[in-house]
């Protein structure tokens, strides 16, 4: 397995900023020089998803020295798994186990803790014990964040646009991200498991009318995969009449062309530590 990465990235990997997004197949390996405009990349590898991932790792590790240089920053990024927000006034740490199996039902593996401080909260998500502690003790000084974090601080910023409340959408085949602002307020934010278009639209309506939205005037914000987002765009403007894709800080599209097919969550990570 190798991977492509920029030549230069050797010689100046002190002034990038990059990310290890662990997907649940493999992972995707990215950064940004804000030195250098365009200087963007992203690569990815996949592996047996049947096997042990944190071996998967390793061994991929192993592989690719570039993984072990020190950067200016380095996040590894956990994709696909639940999370719950804890806002600071209920926040205790001795507690963080029983605050996520509360939100989340029964902890499987290492739950840790991430500062929103934008938010006033903690994001509290779970990873491999074994996966963490290889990354901590084998990474030059590893962050370790959940994928809807950047996402959560990038609808807060949109929302501070808007006059009205704004709900967000991040839509995949299987899953669905949903949040709630109001000029930079959150008022709700949910994960949702959904298998059809049905699925989505049902959620959706029942958020609209639960919070409640005024679907004449407060917008949803939809990004994700494409072709789902483009589908769930259409299905909703039959009851919804503002309902359009997230656009995206003007500038993030100077950071290279590779930003064209990266995840919500991982543009909002590199624009958000280089700003």
């Amino acid at each position: 397995m190798a991977f492509q990465i920029p030549e230069i990235l050797s010689q100046a990997c002190e002034n990038y900023i990059v990310s290890i997004r662990l997907l649940p197949d493999g992972l995707s390996f990215s950064g940004y020089n804000a030195r250098i405009k365009g200087s963007f990349f992203l690569t990815e590898v996949r592996w047996d998803a049947a096997g042990s991932y944190t071996e998967a790792f390793k061994e991929f590790f192993f592989e690719q020295p570039c993984l072990g240089w020190a950067y200016k920053q380095l996040y590894v990024v956990q994709t696909d798994s639940p999370y719950t927000l804890v806002p600071y006034a209920f926040w205790e740490e001795e507690g963080i186990s029983s605050l996520y199996a509360f939100n989340c039902g029964k902890v499987r593996g290492k739950v840790l803790a991430s500062e929103c401080p934008d938010a006033q909260m903690v994001l509290l998500f779970e990873m491999e014990p074994e996966l963490h502690d290889f990354c901590t003790r084998s990474l030059q000084n590893p962050c370790f964040m959940h994928s809807q974090q950047a996402v959560l601080s990038l609808w807060k910023r949109k929302s501070q646009e808007q006059l009205s409340r704004t709900l967000f959408v991040w839509a995949s085949t299987h899953r669905m991200e949903v949040g709630c602002y109001e000029q930079g307020r959150l008022l709700f934010a949910n994960t949702y498991s959904v298998s059809s278009l049905s699925d989505m639209l049902y959620y959706l309506l029942y958020i609209g009318k639960s919070l409640p939205l005024d679907m004449q005037h407060d917008p949803i914000a939809l990004t994700g995969d494409m072709g789902v987002v483009d589908a769930l765009k259409k299905n909703l403007r039959t009851y919804v009449r503002q309902v359009d894709s997230l656009e995206m800080p003007s500038d993030v599209y100077l950071m290279g062309t590779d930003i064209l097919r990266a995840p919500v969550d991982l543009i909002a990570l590199l624009w958000y530590a280089n700003h």
